[in-house]
C-alpha cells in the first residue's frame, strides 16, 4: 500500500517517462508467467505472435499490465479464463487483458481508475486491496 501511494505521488509530480525501445510481447509474456506462478490453476493465455517494439517506459508498462492481470485474477471467479494480448493495427500497438467475469455496473466502470475506488467494498476485504492498482 505504501509503495503504491508513493508511486502515485511520484506520478502526480509529472516525472518524465524513461522512454526507450520496449518489447510489448516480452512484457506480456512476463505478466502471464507471473500470473501463472501465482494462480497455477487458472487458465491464462497469451496471444502475442511476434515481438512488438515501441518507445515506452518499461517499468511503468510492466506495472500497468501487471495491475490489470492481478485485477482480473482477484475479481473474477476461479474458473474464468484470462486472456492477455499484444496486437498491432495501422501502426498502433495495443496490450489488453480480457476476462469473461461478471463485469462492472456502468456507474462503477466510470470510476474504476480513481484512487481508492472499490466497485464492491465487501469483496475488497478478501482481496486485501486498497483500491490503488488500477489508478496507477
Amino acid at each position: 500500500l505504501v509503495d503504491d501511494m508513493l508511486l502515485i505521488a511520484r506520478l502526480d509530480q509529472g516525472r518524465p517517462l524513461e522512454t526507450k525501445p520496449v518489447d510489448l510481447q516480452a512484457i506480456a509474456r512476463d505478466a502471464v508467467d507471473d500470473a501463472r506462478a501465482v494462480a497455477p490453476q487458472r487458465e491464462i493465455t497469451l496471444n502475442a505472435s511476434a515481438p512488438v517494439v515501441v518507445a515506452g517506459d518499461d517499468t511503468r508498462l510492466r506495472q500497468v499490465l501487471g495491475n490489470l492481470v492481478r485485477n482480473a485474477l482477484v475479481h473474477t471467479p476461479a474458473r474464468t479464463p484470462i486472456e492477455v494480448a499484444v496486437t498491432t493495427e495501422d501502426s498502433v500497438a495495443r496490450m489488453s487483458v480480457a476476462d469473461h467475469g461478471p463485469g462492472l455496473p456502468p456507474d462503477a466502470a466510470q470510476r474504476i481508475f480513481e484512487p481508492f475506488y472499490r466497485a464492491d467494498p465487501s469483496r475488497s476485504r478478501d482481496s486485501g486491496g486498497a483500491g490503488l492498482g488500477l489508478s496507477i
